[in-house]
């Protein structure tokens, strides 16, 4: 029995390859085994993540990107395990990883001789190697890493948060969306700075490229920086909120805010179509915000009869036309300001009609399009059944024979 204990023993410590060192079958099954258990890792946060991005109802694109992002660096992070608990040496691999890329920038200088002898106690001093703040690929992997993370963490921590505390209070859904965005920004400007301190990126460094993208802000940056500034306004002014209905008079665009970001808006249209719209457009030109205090929208229909009609009959058909809707407001209740029952305008004798408007209250605004329409095709026949005629535009024409 010992003999063969030996003999494994010996078989494990046989070396096979060598890097900069042998590296023995042990090392060679260790680190399989880490790799396998990462890529276990990997796939059970896979499926974790996935249930928490379709809880986010985040878009089917994003989920994929994410995901594969995540098995990267998940898997990444178990070769570089593995070769630190097999103590495998990498050779020129490991030193790319771990070269420092500033040297890429500096020019060569010549060593400085300086006195290594301590003048009071006469004992020789080592200098110390200055390279724990030096930016390396591995360092850069490290940092983004912990980006990365940190937007997995901030995307469940606003769920929760939604689900456990904004919720039960009963907060508005644009206040909700605020929080959860100062929340978000939060989270990943810890997670940046952590990832630059990683880096070894001091805030003086920091502090000379703000000062260079300032200049360029300067130059061309403007439309950015004015969306950016918009967005804020948005945010704290709240003149758009999550779900009003607005139309953008100057390009024609209408429909309801599904987002609001820091650059742009995104506007959900009738046709299902998101418009990104950038904030500084919202802001600058003019803007209906058909729902900002409520839904209610009052419809107006325009009719035109001929002369010979009966001006009380069109204007009865009108009104029994608007209350036969489901959707219109016939009995307003106490709390609907300035809401009335349909009722009939008589607007103008026109050329060769009689000009009228229904107008109506109903309460959805978005959908007004479609109970227009529907007022439209009961009109119609309506006035067929009453004999109510819609007249052509009429035009006397008068011919004068020409002298000899």
């Amino acid at each position: 029995m010992g003999e063969l204990i030996g003999q494994i023993k010996d078989f494990f410590n046989q070396p096979v390859i060598t890097l900069e060192s042998e590296v023995q079958v042990w090392k060679i099954v260790l680190f399989a085994a880490v790799l396998v258990a990462s890529v276990v890792i990997a796939g059970y946060l896979r499926r974790w993540c996935r249930r928490l991005f379709d809880r986010l109802k985040l878009t089917q694109n994003t989920v994929n990107r994410l995901l594969a992002i995540l098995f990267l660096v998940v898997l990444i992070i178990g070769i570089g395990v593995a070769f630190k608990v097999t103590q495998i040496e990498t050779g020129v691999f490991g030193k790319i990883i771990h070269y420092p890329l500033s040297d890429l920038f500096q020019s060569s200088q010549k060593p400085i001789e300086i006195d290594t002898n301590d003048t009071d106690t006469g004992e020789k001093l080592v200098p110390k190697e200055v390279d724990g703040n030096r930016l390396t690929l591995a360092r850069f992997f490290y940092g983004f890493a912990i980006v990365f993370g940190m937007f997995v963490f901030s995307k469940y921590a606003q769920y929760v948060m939604q689900r456990q505390v904004l919720q039960p209070f009963q907060i508005e859904r644009h206040t909700q969306f605020v929080l959860l965005r100062l929340f978000h920004f939060i989270l990943i400007a810890i997670g940046v700075l952590i990832s630059l301190n990683t880096l070894g990126i001091s805030f003086t460094s920091l502090a000379i490229i703000f000062g260079g993208l300032s200049i360029g802000i300067g130059f061309g940056l403007q439309n950015v920086v004015s969306n950016l500034i918009s967005g804020l306004i948005l945010f704290f002014e709240r003149p758009i909120k999550i779900g009003d209905l607005i139309e953008v008079v100057d390009v024609d665009i209408f429909g309801r805010v599904s987002s609001i970001n820091l650059r742009s808006t995104v506007v959900m249209a009738l046709d299902e179509k998101e418009v990104i719209v950038p904030n500084s457009q919202l802001i600058t030109e003019p803007v209906h915000n058909l729902t900002h205090y409520n839904n209610l929208f009052r419809v107006c229909i325009s009719v035109s009869v001929s002369f010979d009609s009966d001006v009380e009959l069109v204007k009865n058909v009108l009104i029994e036309t608007a209350q036969e809707h489901p959707k219109v407001i016939t009995e307003p209740t106490p709390e609907m300001e300035d809401v009335t029952t349909p009722f009939v305008r008589f607007i103008a004798f026109g050329e060769s009609s009689l000009d009228f408007e229904l107008l109506a209250w109903i309460p959805d605004s978005f959908q007004r399009f479609d109970v227009a329409s529907d007022l439209h095709f009961m009109i119609w026949d309506k006035f067929k059944e009453y004999g109510i005629k819609i007249p052509f535009p009429q035009r006397d024409v008068h011919f004068y024979p020409k002298e000899d």
